[in-house]
């Protein structure tokens, strides 16, 4: 079912359970709830020559200056129906995005049911359960980090999906078993270009007992792009002769398809929180059909201890692009100009650039007052291949892989401060 069939549905269902519950409840807080949360932010990198983003859905860059619309946003959730089992919820953020607009967009717009007492459905556009933090992946004051970790979750930038989720919740012994499955589809908008993904389908599993929750999980989608940089590279490469590229053509018709993109994305992690230390680590990877949306692997670890209104952190984490490369082969009569770009496409990605790359970072999380906390992160990364480049993702720079060095050690870093709010 498209999109914009299921928002009438959801829609029409949440205004009649809305006017049915007004008709029979004493109290405003009864059948209409709303929550609010938010982050004020600024982040700063360290580098003249490479510029870094809080995430890969927005185009802003910091160099060495301040930049405030990275975590920055303003959200609000309303729930129909709070206290009752069939409720709708509407989840709306306003936080720049890759077009450079602030306009809300809407997260989660969807109706629920329990249809037993451990059976939940829901219709609409809902949480992507793929990750630790999927469920509070934008509620920054839930984490005990400035944000989601980088080199986990661009893995899959994916947040939420249209369409319909079931989950099944078990109590068993002192510890409780959640089943999750979900169906839909989605698109997403990275510096690279437009993501459509269709036919989401995943599996989720989550145990929880005492202070110990573990969560793995299994999806699979097929997906198209539109992203200019790496068309504009396929249709050129493509027009090359042979005695110049001897097999641009079948190359690319092997590992760059646009169209038809097939992907899987599987996940494992663990969290310990004992109300004095917290523990977190989690693992991810991606394999895919195409070099356009290549296969790739994360993990990240954090450590933190809470001391009376501070809670100091450290992380740790890698990134690695994991996919086959492209081989082009320069033909006998290939100039030196032509040369370099080929084997730069290869270790590009089709010039996408290679962001592999270790993380470590160090920060403080404050609860100073009642529903507000202050936190201050420095993230120091280390690239991989820094003379590659990287055009997307968390990381920009060019490359010195084609006759122009850009002196880029591969070290770069970006510090933090956000004040996080709910209400």
């Amino acid at each position: 079912m498209k999109a914009r069939q299921i928002y009438p549905l959801v829609l029409a269902g949440i205004s009649a359970l809305a006017l049915s519950s007004v008709a029979h409840a004493d109290e405003f807080s009864d059948w209409f709830k709303v929550d609010g949360f938010g982050t004020v932010g600024a982040y700063k990198g360290n580098s003249s020559i490479a510029g870094v983003r809080t995430e890969q859905r927005q185009r802003t860059l910091s160099f060495k200056d301040w930049k405030f619309d990275g975590d920055s946003q303003a959200s609000i959730q309303m729930t129909v129906n709070p206290q009752g089992n069939f409720k709708g919820v509407v989840q709306l953020i306003s936080k720049k995005d890759v077009n450079g607009s602030n306009k809300p967009t809407v997260e989660w717009a969807y109706v629920s049911y329990p249809i037993t007492s451990e059976i939940d459905f829901k219709l609409g556009r809902t949480v992507a359960p793929i990750f630790i933090m999927s469920d509070y992946r934008n509620l920054s004051y839930a984490q005990t980090t400035a944000r989601p970790q980088s080199e986990m979750y661009q893995v899959n930038p994916i947040t939420f999906q249209d369409g319909a989720t079931a989950r099944w919740d078990k109590k068993i012994g002192s510890g409780n078993l959640q089943l999750e499955g979900f169906f839909g589809k989605t698109k997403v908008s990275v510096a690279g270009g437009d993501v459509d993904l269709n036919r989401v389908k995943g599996l989720s599993l989550k145990w929880g007992q005492d202070s110990w929750s573990v969560r793995g999980g299994y999806s699979w989608y097929n997906a198209s792009i539109n992203a200019p940089t790496v068309e504009g590279n396929i249709a050129a490469l493509k027009a090359i002769p042979s005695v110049a590229c001897t097999n641009c053509i079948s190359v690319l018709n092997a590992v760059a398809p646009t169209k038809g993109i097939t992907a899987t994305i599987s996940t494992i992690g663990a969290t310990y929180d004992d109300g004095e230390w917290i523990g977190q680590a989690e693992w991810s990877k991606r394999e895919t059909n195409s070099v356009v949306i290549v296969g790739v692997t994360g993990w990240n670890a954090l450590f933190a201890r809470r001391i009376g209104d501070f809670t100091p952190f450290i992380g740790t984490g890698k990134f690695d692009m994991t996919g086959d490369k492209p081989t082009f082969s320069p033909g006998a009569f290939a100039p030196p100009a032509l040369r370099a770009q080929l084997n730069y496409l290869n270790q590009s990605y089709l010039g996408t650039g290679d962001s592999s790359r270790t993380v470590n970072s160090i920060g403080v999380r404050w609860d100073f007052a009642k529903n507000l906390a202050l936190k201050t992160q420095l993230e120091m990364a280390k690239m991989k291949y820094p003379s590659v480049g990287a055009s997307n993702g968390f990381y920009s720079y060019e490359t010195s892989m084609l006759g122009k060095p850009s002196g880029f050690d591969g070290k770069v870093s970006m510090f933090t401060v956000n004040l996080d709010f709910v209400f």
